[in-house]
């Protein structure tokens, strides 16, 4: 067993809210919980019916919203997973049943002095903003924590981290930015695929091809740079004079780079903004 995951040895787990990055989540636990043998006990709360099901069917205790204080009650750490629109009622539900649990919420826009307060006043809260790849054991997370114990930092980053990568920050503000650069990231690049497969087409590739190819390009400069400096990898692919000079010097004269960083920072913006109005509803 790696030092990543020893802290999640024997703990039980348990979600309210089985949705799409829960569930992401959930298939990332049970996997290092397979490979790397941790005893690991998951539970989920969730209203639909075929949802549950489909957890009961991969070992995880579902149940219906009405008996979640079983899944609290047992849980070393209970991951909110709910719309925020939704979160002060199912909070106030937890409440009592928590005990010392850690709380580790995956719901956008809501501070940790927010939670808080909607679980009266309980502070054993960490922040998460996840993203979709998680979902395939690539996820980016940014994670916050106000006053936590170091083994629960820990135990909060392994779990996130079994279904992709983390990064914690020391102040709240800067969740915004990793909501613009991880959190809402993937549909950017989801958007210039989307846009380099339709012109593969117009030029003649058939549709398979073009999106083959166009994935794969971006799959395989995101592990080279995984390592690597992206404009040292740039200058490296550009030969002067030749396709990907011209290719660029297109992209620059329509200032893309520019209107990536607009971009970011309307993330951030509504981010912020968001954040606002939950935190008074």
């Amino acid at each position: 067993m790696t030092d990543l995951f020893n802290g999640l040895q024997g703990k039980t787990i348990g979600f309210i809210g089985g949705g799409n990055m829960a569930r992401a989540i959930i298939d990332g636990l049970l996997k290092a919980n397979q490979e790397h043998q941790l005893g690991l006990n998951l539970g989920v709360s969730d209203p639909n019916k075929d949802s549950c099901q489909a957890f009961a069917e991969k070992g995880v205790k579902a149940c219906q919203p009405q008996d979640a204080h079983q899944i609290i009650e047992e849980a070393d750490v209970v991951v909110l997973a709910v719309k925020p629109q939704v979160m002060r009622e199912v909070c106030a539900s937890v409440i009592p049943h928590l005990s010392n649990q850690l709380v580790l919420s995956i719901a956008a826009g809501l501070s940790v002095e927010t939670l808080s307060d909607m679980l009266g006043g309980y502070t054993n809260i960490v922040r998460c903003m996840p993203n979709l790849p998680a979902s395939v054991g690539l996820g980016a997370s940014g994670l916050y924590a106000k006053s936590v114990s170091d083994d629960n930092r820990q135990l909060a980053d392994a779990i996130m981290q079994a279904s992709g990568v983390t990064a914690w920050v020391d102040d709240e503000q800067l969740l915004h930015a990793v909501t613009a650069v991880a959190g809402s990231a993937p549909a950017y690049f989801f958007y210039v695929l989307e846009n380099m497969i339709a012109r593969a087409v117009q030029m003649g590739l058939s549709k398979q091809d073009a999106h083959t190819l166009a994935v794969q390009s971006l799959s395989g400069a995101g592990a080279m740079a995984m390592n690597a400096n992206p404009a040292t990898l740039r200058e490296q692919v550009t030969s002067k004079g030749g396709t990907t000079a011209a290719a660029l010097d297109s992209l620059y004269a329509d200032q893309v780079g520019e209107a990536f960083a607009k971009a970011m920072q309307a993330c951030s913006d509504r981010s912020v903004e968001l954040g606002e109005i939950l935190s008074q509803s």
